[in-house]
Formats: structure tokens, C-alpha cells, sequence
């Protein structure tokens, strides 16, 4: 009698084994689709900022080249910053590229030129609400 209650208590823990493993593997695979989902719209959205910044700085660059008068050399100066930073943001996700802090000194030099330029800052952009 004991040996079919030891058989009961076997094939329970069996199929808890088999569950937690099926758990796991589905959950892996489910991990794997929402984050890279996420990561494709989050991509996009910083992608389209700073296609923002780098087209501002640009437009900035070349009304300066028709209308001196409208951008000194400092914002000049300036608005080259972004371009760099701009470009200097890595297209490949790793450990070490330190996409929030890049974000927020781009931004932070938007704010600083578009204060020396005497235009608002208060694009709506994707970046005030993300967190990287």
C-alpha cells in the first residue's frame, strides 16, 4: 500500500518538475519577444530625437552660412557640439555606451543653444519621458 503512495508522491513531483521547467522555457521565450519589442520601439523613439537634434543643429548651421547676424560664433560653436554628440552616439547596443548620460548632454546643450539663439526649447520630444 505504501509503495502506491510513494508512486502518487513521485509522479507529483514529476509533473511539478516538468511544469516548472515548461514555466521557464515559455517565460524565456516570452522575455525574449516583449524585450525585443520594447527595445525596437525605445530604439525608434531615441533614433527620432536625435534625428531632431542633428537636423536643428544643422538648419541652425546653415541659416547662420545665409544670415551671420542671426548666430554668433559661440552658438556656432555650439550647435557643432550637438552635431558631434549627435554622431558620436553609438548605433550598437553594449554595456558601456552610456546612452542616458549622451541623451541628457545632448539636450542640455539643445537648452543652452536654444537660449543663446533666443528660440524655445519646448520641442515635443520622445526623450522627456523615457528613462535610459
Amino acid at each position: 500500500m505504501e509503495d502506491i503512495f510513494d508512486r502518487i508522491i513521485d509522479i507529483e513531483g514529476e509533473y511539478e518538475s516538468s511544469g516548472y521547467a515548461e514555466g521557464v522555457a515559455d517565460g524565456k521565450r516570452v522575455g525574449i519577444v516583449e524585450g525585443r519589442e520594447l527595445g525596437c520601439e525605445h530604439g525608434f523613439d531615441i533614433g527620432k530625437d536625435l534625428g531632431f537634434y542633428q537636423g536643428w543643429a544643422q538648419e541652425w548651421l546653415r541659416a547662420a552660412e545665409f544670415h551671420p547676424e542671426l548666430v554668433s560664433e559661440r552658438a556656432k560653436k555650439k550647435l557643432q557640439a550637438i552635431q558631434d554628440a549627435v554622431n558620436a552616439v553609438p548605433t550598437v547596443n553594449n554595456e558601456g555606451a552610456h546612452f542616458s548620460e549622451r541623451i541628457k548632454d545632448i539636450q542640455l546643450k539643445f537648452k543652452t543653444v536654444s537660449a543663446m539663439l533666443g528660440v524655445g526649447a519646448s520641442a515635443e520630444l520622445s526623450t522627456n519621458s523615457l528613462s535610459y
